[in-house]
């Protein structure tokens, strides 16, 4: 059967409007369920080759446990901060690198929500002192994510080159904040801090 749109006039009505059967046969709003969050994180991990990750004692390792472990040497880098002391931090390529390694390639996603110039000045020295605030929100496939904040700096004769600099710097340093709180892999917790220390002081 074909429905066909009829209009009949109220002449009584104070407007003299048409009213339009078509009313009749609108529909209700589609219902849609809240996406269903997956916990992927109680599956096994896998190394580079594709094989199951395992333990000195042949036990299967679940991402929950190599989340909450400590992140490699390799992962790690130092820079001199105020005063001249050394700091010790998860880079951002390590953090990438441990996030494509427990939830994929496509797994997750990161977007800038907020960014934000605070210095644009010359020094003595007539280069560019930029300074940069952004945060930084981090999510998973299955709907899970975290947002922090960051900053950065950057000096240089040229303007634009310090632009760069400062953003990449405050981009980075934020995806790194609202990363870390996924696991102590990434970098989360003061007791990581003191460890990272421990483990690039041995190498010295």
């Amino acid at each position: 059967m074909q429905h066909t749109s009829r209009s009949s006039c109220d002449e009584g009505s104070p407007s003299g409007g048409c009213l339009s059967t078509q009313s009749q046969f609108q529909h209700p709003p589609l219902q849609t369920n809240p996406p269903l969050l997956i916990d992927n994180t109680n599956q096994p991990m896998l190394n580079y080759d594709g094989t199951e990750m395992r333990d000195e004692k042949g036990r299967l390792v679940y991402k929950s446990q190599f989340l909450s472990t400590h992140p490699l040497k390799g992962d790690c880098k130092e820079r001199v901060g105020y005063g001249g002391k050394k700091f010790t931090y998860v880079s951002g390529d390590g953090v990438i690198r441990t996030m494509n390694a427990v939830f994929g390639f496509g797994g997750w996603s990161s977007r800038i929500t907020m960014e934000r110039m605070v210095q644009c000045e010359k020094d003595d020295r007539g280069r560019w002192n930029i300074g940069y605030l952004a945060t930084v929100k981090v999510t998973l496939r299955n709907g899970v994510s975290h947002e922090d904040c960051g900053s950065g700096d950057g000096i240089n004769e040229s303007k634009v080159k310090a632009h760069e600099k400062a953003m990449k710097s405050a981009v980075t340093d934020a995806m790194k904040r609202a990363a870390r709180h996924f696991g102590e892999r990434l970098g989360n917790g003061k007791a990581m801090d003191d460890f990272i220390d421990a483990l690039m002081s041995v190498s010295r």
